[in-house]
């Protein structure tokens, strides 16, 4: 699998927190106008309110610092202390007494463009919700009541009230208690404040309040979903002050979320939470690895816009935000900040839950080169390029892998809840680069790795195009590398064999990925491998429309299917495969074809997911010859088949056929089945006569090329392929099967 923050996958999609801009540090690309150079075209846009709405109340922003038109860090006044010196907060001033309540609402992520004035907090009858926040008294008396209400202003959830007295006590006394221990974990011990807040504390209806520090509270409670409906949130501000004109509080890291968040009563995901439906999704699918964060945030679009994943890591609100170089693609062209609540930390753990290899991909002093973009490429031999570049991969390393107790970086591991290390064997060095510039900083960024760490297999880019001649330079070096001398760039004893992995990309027409089955039948078995890190039959390079009637369709889904037959045939050398992209919002979309896609209350798997499904959740541990008698009807089957041998041998035989016409096939399953323990001797002739014989199971997806399935704003997603599926028995000595191989399909023979 390869995660990327686009389309709101990440915030909107797998950040199970469903409030936007939860910490009023929104940070969105200025792009409303193209521009004639990067550094002009793509501005930085802070604006810490937006996606909130302030109703009888004033709000202004404040924090130690704000991101400048060109994502710079500037120094802002600001009268009291954060939560975190990289937090910003909103200072809200309320009339008091008022007959008209102050109201703060936040509807959620709705995807923007005719979207935008639709809740988006998915609520469903029974559920039980996580408020979290953090809110600092600074003058008068009030209470908040905190709910999700519906387009009418109905309460479609419990109540949650938290009520402070800002004068109950002196500053010193206020400064003198001591803070606990915020540790952004579910718990929830009991129903009323826990015992770090002093007895004058502000008090709440159920939950538990936390101390901090600088006056700050931390108010952690739950409420139950009354109503199945989409809503917004809702904070109104009920004063009960006689005496002051006014009551003030600060409010930061605004979080809801439903308490059945993936990973849920497991210390180590006490920071950023996943939304389960989507983690389940991924789950299925038998991920070997997880590539992230991508995909072109990597590199960003302008210098200071590469993705930093030290920025990502630590408490919440310790981490920066960035605007996402995908903005340009939202219906405003502006509206999408990474809040990085879902960040390297985060994506490590899921690694670990999913059984997956962590395949983290980092910048390399290169900004994004694809086309309608300003590259920019910084000094390999400058300090910036050693401190800024290099330095962040052999501090990454550590980070995943170091002892706690010597290395800082994996002190933060330990200290964020995961002591021991992650295992991390592979790092991708940039992302779609070429170029002389980029060999020779792939070359420098690979040998610092390998002086330290050896056996780190490292990933090279062969840029955005999958032609022979645009990737030659790569592959050249590649191949190069791989034949020559140890400690000239390549790994030793790596997690698969290879001295050096080659990252090749295609976004082609599915008649194009059909006829790149025999793609890599003649690669060079050098030692260098092949990863082929992002594919979508979308018609991209074919120059066909991206529209969404086009994506999607059950013909990119089998051409696919027929390209990826070609992978496994070969995968002595094509070691890695991974669709792109992963997750898709509806309407968020960025990119009209996705592997899921998802409202906020429900997920579709694409036609393509069923095709992946298939494929991946069905892999050997060998992959075996094929032989496919020629004649004119095979020309458009494709064939391959994976399996084990032993006491639990089986095979996994896919068969694609792209064509309208049925075609006829009798399958020949080689030696080496079950059937093979006729052989040994048996006291039993019934036990015998079971062992003889070979269980076939068949599951066939079949469909006009232009079915899809569709998924609106609201409700399930409809036009899904319903898998045929059949069992037979065979008696060993004839392992001939025939069948009826149907017209645009994919069939999985699993024989046991």
């Amino acid at each position: 699998m390869f995660f990327e923050d686009i389309n709101h996958s990440a915030d909107g999609g797998l950040n199970a927190n469903m409030v936007n801009n939860y910490s009023f540090d929104g940070v969105y690309l200025d792009h409303h106008t193209w521009r004639a150079a990067g550094s002009d075209r793509w501005r930085t846009q802070a604006d810490p309110l937006r996606f909130w709405d302030f109703t009888n109340c004033s709000a202004v922003s404040y924090g130690t610092e704000i991101r400048g038109a060109h994502g710079q860090r500037m120094t802002t006044d600001c009268p009291k202390p954060p939560v975190h010196a990289n937090s910003r907060y909103v200072h809200i001033t309320a009339p008091a007494p008022s007959t008209e309540p102050a109201i703060i609402e936040n509807l959620g992520y709705n995807g923007g463009g005719s979207n935008a004035n639709q809740p988006a907090f998915s609520i469903i009858a029974g559920h039980t919700y996580t408020v979290d926040l953090h809110i600092r008294p600074v003058a008068g008396r009030a209470t908040l009541a905190i709910e999700v209400v519906d387009q009418y202003g109905l309460p479609i959830t419990g109540t949650a009230r938290f009520t402070y007295d800002a004068d109950f006590g002196s500053d010193e006394e206020t400064e003198a208690i001591t803070p606990a221990v915020a540790d952004e974990s579910d718990a929830l011990d009991g129903d009323t404040a826990s015992d770090s807040a002093p007895a004058s504390a502000p008090r709440v209806s159920s939950g538990s309040i936390i101390v901090t520090t600088e006056g700050w509270y931390r108010f952690v409670t739950k409420v139950s979903g009354k109503t199945t409906d989409y809503g917004k949130l809702r904070i109104t501000v009920e004063s009960s002050s006689n005496t002051d004109d006014h009551t003030v509080f600060d409010l930061d890291l605004v979080q809801f979320m439903d308490t059945n968040h993936w990973g849920a009563g497991d210390p180590k995901w006490r920071y950023g939470k996943l939304r389960r439906d989507l983690v389940e999704s991924i789950a299925a699918l038998h991920p070997a690895f997880l590539r992230f964060p991508g995909g072109c945030i990597v590199e960003g679009v302008t210098p200071g816009n590469e993705y930093r994943w030290k920025d990502t890591i630590g408490s919440l609100p310790a981490r920066r935000q960035q605007y996402s170089m995908w903005s340009f693609k939202m219906p405003d062209g502006s509206s999408y900040s990474q809040s990085c609540q879902i960040g390297f930390y985060e994506y490590f753990c899921l690694c670990e839950d999913l059984g997956a290899k962590p395949l983290p991909t980092l910048f390399a002093g290169i900004a994004c080169q694809s086309p309608g973009r300003d590259p920019r490429h910084m000094d390999i031999n400058s300090e910036t390029f050693r401190k800024n570049v290099v330095q962040d991969y052999l501090d990454l390393i550590e980070f995943a892998n170091g002892d706690p107790n010597s290395n800082p970086w994996a002190a933060i591991r330990r200290d964020m809840g995961h002591p021991e290390p992650f295992g991390l064997d592979m790092i991708g060095i940039g992302n779609e680069n070429f170029g002389a510039d980029y060999v020779a900083k792939f070359d420098r960024i690979s040998q610092a790795i390998h002086e330290r760490y050896p056996h780190m297999l490292c990933v090279m880019s062969a840029g955005l195009f999958p032609f022979q001649r645009t990737m030659k330079r790569s592959w050249d070096h590649a191949r190069a590398l791989a034949l020559g001398p140890a400690g000239s760039g390549i790994a030793t004893d790596s997690a698969t064999g290879d001295a050096i992995i080659v990252d090749e990309h295609s976004y082609h027409s599915p008649e194009w990925f059909a006829s790149q089955a025999t793609r890599f039948d003649n690669y060079p078995r050098c030692g260098a491998g092949v990863y082929f890190g992002e594919y979508s039959a979308n018609g991209y390079f074919a120059g066909q429309p991206q529209t969404e009637q086009n994506a999607n369709t059950w013909k990119s889904a089998f051409g696919e299917a027929a390209f990826l037959t070609g992978c496994e045939r070969n995968s002595d050398v094509v070691r890695m495969t991974s669709y792109a992209p992963l997750l898709a919002h509806i309407p968020a979309k960025g990119w009209a074809q996705n592997l899921i896609e998802f409202n906020p209350a429900h997920v579709n798997p694409t036609l393509n997911y069923e095709v992946e499904r298939l494929f991946s959740a069905h892999l050997g541990e060998t992959a075996y010859q094929v032989s496919v008698e020629q004649c004119a009807a095979a020309r458009h089957l494709y064939v391959s088949a994976t399996g084990r041998d032993g006491n639990d041998s089986c095979r996994y035989i896919k068969i694609v056929n792209t064509s309208g016409s049925p075609v006829d096939v009798t399958l020949e399953i080689a030696r080496g089945l079950t059937g093979l323990g006729g052989m040994r001797q048996e006291s039993n002739d019934s036990d015998a006569a079971q062992r003889n014989l070979i269980r076939l199971e068949v599951e066939t997806l079949s469909a006009n090329p232009q079915a899809k399935t569709t998924l609106g704003y609201r409700g399930k997603a409809s036009g899904t392929i319903l898998p045929k599926q059949r069992s037979y028995t065979l008696p060993s000595p004839s392992s001939l099967f025939a069948m009826k191989i149907e017209p645009y399909s994919v069939t999985l023979v699993t024989s046991r």
